[in-house]
């Protein structure tokens, strides 16, 4: 397709390759052109959406919110095919131990190894069973085992299994037996598995903190400030002041009408509100797994509830200031 050459021609090489190379481990079968293709159209679509619905609602700052919004949109694609790979290499990593043992009962009961990898082939496996299938028709087609072995972490997106066959090779080339290096790897990959849920456990509470802080309290201390703000503005436009002055006092308070507008402090909230998301989702992902892509999934939910806590509070504010003092007029 045209449309296909035009993306193609757009994007440099790497990023092509990239999207392959992160196809191939999120198991998504189309090619990268018309995955760059459907995701800029859907960018496109949603950004002249969003610059609609903001032109209509009167928003002040609707050009920047939809320029904005475009290579975040674009991003998201990327974004879940990242995640949708790591999520592949965790599952793959969970059920290997398994894999190697089942492979290792087969050998015993004399099989060959490459017969013995293909029967270690079951559904339960997964995405893990047709990566063990492919490795076992190459060696039964006369590849040797230690390359076929190899190859079964090429497509995975992870280090665990790329260096665990690795190692398993290693000891084939020196001398070691199959069957136990089989065995030995699946011992220590479990015991592996253990420890990594102790430390999750030990810094649980660390990630629940950081989740409430960037959550929770940083969009109600933002709401609460910004809605003061509103306040001392409408307040100060409504006294009368005195020539040149640029402020009025009111008790201790100095209320200014000048400088900064309520609606950029707000404008200013809401993307603060927004990167405290990516970098606290983020921090979270490093204490839970050891990855800052882990946490990449909590920014969408994060996001909403900063925003819906922001906009809820500030309403709440409304209703009871308003309730308290029905003469002032906030605007």
């Amino acid at each position: 397709m045209k449309a296909y050459r035009l993306i193609k021609a757009i994007f440099p090489k790497k990023y092509f390759e990239w999207l392959k190379k992160n196809l191939t481990y999120a198991s998504i079968d189309i090619p990268e052109e018309k995955f760059s293709f459907l995701a800029l159209t859907y960018s496109i679509s949603f950004s002249l959406l969003i610059f609609t619905v903001l032109l209509v609602t009167g928003f002040k700052h609707y050009w920047y919110f939809s320029l904005a919004s475009f290579p975040i949109i674009f991003a998201l694609p990327h974004l879940f095919l990242i995640l949708i790979g790591d999520k592949n290499a965790e599952f793959v990593e969970s059920v290997l131990p398994d894999a190697l043992q089942l492979m290792a009962a087969n050998i015993r009961s004399g099989l060959t190894p490459d017969r013995a990898l293909l029967f270690s082939a079951r559904p339960e496996f997964g995405i893990l069973e047709k990566e063990i299938r492919l490795a076992a028709s190459k060696a039964i087609a006369g590849e040797s085992l230690e390359d076929a072995l190899l190859s079964i972490g090429e497509r995975i997106k992870s280090r665990l299994v790329s260096r665990t066959f690795k190692l398993i090779v290693d000891g084939m080339r020196k001398g070691g037996e199959l069957v136990n290096l089989l065995e030995q790897t699946s011992e220590d990959m479990r015991e592996i598995k253990l420890l990594k849920k102790e430390i999750s456990a030990q810094v649980g509470m660390y990630a629940i903190f950081i989740l409430i802080a960037t959550g929770i309290a940083s969009p109600l201390l933002f709401s609460l400030s910004s809605y003061l703000i509103q306040t001392m503005y409408s307040v100060g436009k409504a006294i009368n002041i005195q020539g040149a002055e640029s402020y009025t006092a009111i008790g201790f308070l100095k209320l200014s009408i000048g400088g900064v507008s309520p609606s950029f402090i707000q404008l200013y909230a809401l993307l603060m509100m927004f990167s405290s998301s990516i970098f606290g989702s983020l921090l979270v992902g490093i204490l839970q797994s050891g990855k800052e892509k882990a946490g990449l999934k909590y920014v969408p939910f994060l996001a909403t509830a900063n925003f819906l806590i922001f906009f809820l509070v500030q309403i709440f504010l409304a209703q009871i200031i308003g309730f308290i003092t029905p003469s002032i007029s906030i605007r």
